[in-house]
């Protein structure tokens, strides 16, 4: 599926899989462990051993310090310009095909809606014109 075998390097790692193109922010995660870590071990430790203690099926203290901790952590990965460059550039490449994919697909699922002819089938036709079938995808991690 890929057209160069040198992915961008960097703060982000940019490949495809048949179905998507991917974004590796491993040096993003690793700092946000590394936060978290220091955050659950001092500003959140109270709040931290409230959710180990809770009792199963008790999902507020959960939430509320899961809401209150990504708040906190880092969600963006700063990239130069030529690195930015080079992640759109090999964004753009890898996208192309899914993108044409895509639109080859919706084309086929309208022209199979034209196909159907019966006359008791005009609800039918009119509905899929109307709300053309989405396009699957592969939900699991690759």
């Amino acid at each position: 599926m890929t057209d160069t075998p040198k992915a961008v390097r960097g703060p982000m790692h940019i490949d495809a899989t048949p179905l998507m193109v991917t974004a590796d922010v491993e040096p993003l995660v690793h700092a946000n462990v590394g936060e978290l870590l220091d955050l659950l071990s001092g500003e959140f430790f109270d709040d931290f051993m409230e959710v180990v203690d809770a009792k199963p099926g008790e999902r507020y203290a959960h939430e509320t310090l899961q809401a209150r901790l990504v708040e906190r952590m880092s969600t963006r990965v700063a990239l130069t310009g030529p690195q930015a460059m080079r992640v759109a550039g090999r964004m753009a490449r890898l996208a192309k095909p899914l993108a044409d994919l895509s639109a080859k697909t919706a084309a086929a699922v309208m022209k199979g809606a034209s196909l159907i002819k019966h006359p008791t089938h005009a609800a039918t036709r009119k509905h899929l014109k109307a709300n053309p079938l989405p396009v699957q995808q592969d939900r699991r991690a690759s």
